[in-house]
């Protein structure tokens, strides 16, 4: 190896140590403050167009239907790249099926392993071996948001993170297996900044920005969403894209809903508690935990993503086939 490609590669080595520490450090921080205002689920639900359909519903609606994409049923190996706290795992067992869950939080492991769910604390990118051939279906439900940073994409590094990934699935997912689908949901930049921008201080910019947007949710969150059709091209001779639903309305609704329960539990008696027991948080984290807070409750950048009538990003559940 060159002295060149040396350097290259150790680069390419720091980039991904702060890709998992960016994650790892925002869930450190959700995992202390949403679970406390009654939020196990991190992710968008469906609600079949119909605004009125209860919180707790749409979820089922969103498990079952990532399930019968990947159609599980009694016996199937299911794995959940980023799993969360458990609650599509809970489903898997239900339907009488075999979940494995993947996450990089301690805290969600830890809960969900509590509640009798395998949970392995581990990358994606460190499945060896012994993971091959070993599931029917693979779910990824919204973690997909995180394998790439702004520093990536700044250096052009995407396309091959997300074709890394895609091969990785495509390694797990047993080929005999009459089922071998894999289904994701993912947010898309429908206004692409660039992602020199989101490495700058979102306060530089005007408020109300594009800029100044996604600038508080690089710094809440961590991540950066790929462009749309850019999982076709990771995907091109290993996966067949079966179906793509937009799903950002859902986004929106379920956003409106965190926003409205929030913001009406920090007010109440119990919202005092809260932001005792997030004392240690803040000191850990006297940056990211109040950007994120701003970001939720006063900017509203979260789902500012999602509002009509001209969205800057969406919501899209794909369903792939693997192929030979």
């Amino acid at each position: 190896m060159t002295p060149g490609s040396t350097l290259a590669a150790e680069a390419a080595s720091s980039a991904a140590g702060r890709s998992t520490r960016s994650v790892v450090t925002c869930y450190s921080v959700l995992d202390k403050f949403l679970p406390k205002c009654g939020f196990f689920d991190l992710s968008e639900g469906i609600y079949k167009g119909d605004a009125g359909t209860p919180f707790d519903e749409a979820q089922l609606n969103q498990h079952d239907y990532l399930l019968d994409q990947i159609r599980c049923g009694p016996g199937s190996r299911i794995l959940e790249v980023g799993c969360g706290y458990g609650t599509v795992l809970d489903r898997v067992r239900e339907r009488g099926a075999r979940g494995v869950g993947i996450t990089l939080s301690p805290v969600q492991a830890r809960h969900c392993r509590e509640r009798g769910l395998d949970v392995r604390l581990i990358n994606y990118k460190a499945l060896g071996k012994e993971w091959d051939a070993g599931f029917d279906g693979v779910i990824a439900n919204g973690s997909m948001e995180h394998f790439v940073q702004p520093m990536d994409a700044a250096e052009g590094r995407a396309d091959a993170i997300y074709r890394n990934f895609f091969a990785t699935i495509h390694r797990v997912l047993d080929p005999r297996s009459p089922t071998r689908r894999f289904a994701n949901t993912t947010l898309h930049f429908v206004r692409r900044p660039d992602p020199k921008d989101l490495l700058r201080n979102p306060f530089f910019f005007p408020k109300g920005s594009d800029r100044f947007h996604y600038g508080l949710l690089a710094r809440s969150f961590g991540g950066w969403y790929p462009e749309l059709g850019q999982f076709q091209r990771g995907a091109e001779g290993l996966f067949n894209l079966a179906e793509e639903v937009d799903g950002t309305e859902d986004c929106r609704l379920t956003s409106e809903e965190w926003l409205a329960r929030v913001r009406r539990t920090l007010r109440s008696r119990k919202g005092t508690k809260i932001a005792f027991s997030c004392a240690p948080t803040l000191l850990r984290h006297p940056v990211q935990f109040p950007t994120m807070l701003i970001c939720m409750l006063v900017s509203e950048s979260w789902t500012w993503q999602f509002r009509p009538p001209n969205p800057p990003t969406r919501l899209l559940r794909q369903t792939w086939e693997r192929r030979d």
